[in-house]
């Protein structure tokens, strides 16, 4: 896939960094803009291996790349990162450990972060990758350069989806989902996903079928998907009549209270909260008319 040209300026940065390189970098960016895709870009450089390869799925010794682990990232991935960090290169000369959707980390998580940010180890690199820069403690913030990644316009997204291949017909339905982030539709076409709003339009239609598409849906990370469905919900609400909001307001609220609950929450039964949602949503419908179908791109 071409690198964006919205990304050629955050690129350049990390790749003419070379022996400038600090010790700990924060990229930020709205989500699903490409921020990972520089820290890619870094991890591979520090590695020596060639551009173009996905980190994540690359092994080496002196590379580590962390996601979180339903919505999370908890305090003992954390501390495998510090250790790690603390160990002798085995061949690139120097290591990197990249952590992605770094915002996710528990207040534990950050805490263990702190001590290799206060005291880094030579030739060991961290790259913290966020949408949400905000929620990251002060502190964290603090010990590293900032990279910022900023968005495309319309067009650039509008070329460059369509020289990755991805039909524009769909990606009009992701974009409401994934609040236009051409990175995220990207990935949705590449693994061949049908929009959520296909599945969500067919909950509405009665209980049976909402606990139908909850079964089907089951296997979702219940905190992405719960944020896909907010900004679908949010889409809606734009379009309607006020004196349809009130309820529709009520649901948005009670999902975000179940987003909430899956961030922190690990005895959390996910699936029972996701059948219960999406028994209220087809309930929801009965009353209120759905507006235009959800559609962003033309």
């Amino acid at each position: 896939m071409n690198e964006p040209p919205w990304l050629f300026d955050a690129l350049a940065s990390v790749r003419g960094m070379g022996d400038r390189l600090p010790h700990a970098l924060l990229i930020h960016g709205p989500a699903g803009w490409g921020g990972e895709i520089v820290a890619n870009a870094l991890a591979l450089d520090i590695m020596h291996v060639e551009p173009g390869r996905d980190a994540r799925g690359v092994a080496h010794p002196d590379l580590r790349w962390l996601q979180p682990e339903d919505g999370v990232i908890r305090v003992d991935a954390i501390r495998e990162i510090v250790e790690f960090l603390v160990q002798t290169p085995q061949a690139a000369g120097r290591k990197i450990a990249v952590i992605e959707d770094a915002d996710r980390m528990n207040l534990n998580a950050a805490n263990a972060l702190l001590k290799s940010l206060e005291e880094p180890p030579p030739e060991s690199f961290i790259a913290l990758s966020t949408s949400a820069p905000e929620q990251l403690l002060p502190t964290v913030r603090s010990r590293c350069q900032q990279i910022r990644v900023l968005p495309g316009g319309e067009d650039e997204v509008r070329d460059w989806l369509q020289a990755a291949g991805v039909d524009l017909e769909q990606a009009g339905f992701w974009a409401v989902e994934y609040g236009g982030a051409p990175f995220a539709i990207a990935t949705a076409a590449e693994r061949g996903q049908a929009p959520l709003w296909s599945s969500l339009e067919k909950a509405a239609r009665s209980p049976a079928v909402a606990r139908a598409t909850g079964d089907a849906l089951r296997a979702e990370d219940l905190v992405d998907l719960l944020e896909r469905w907010l900004r679908i919900t949010h889409w809606l609400l734009r379009r309607m009549a006020v004196p349809g909001r009130v309820p529709v307001l009520d649901f948005a609220t009670e999902m975000q209270k179940v987003h909430r609950a899956a961030l922190v929450n690990t005895g959390l039964n996910r699936t029972m909260q996701l059948q219960r949602l999406l028994l209220l949503w087809a309930e929801l419908w009965r009353h209120e008319s759905i507006p235009a179908v959800p559609k962003a791109l033309p």
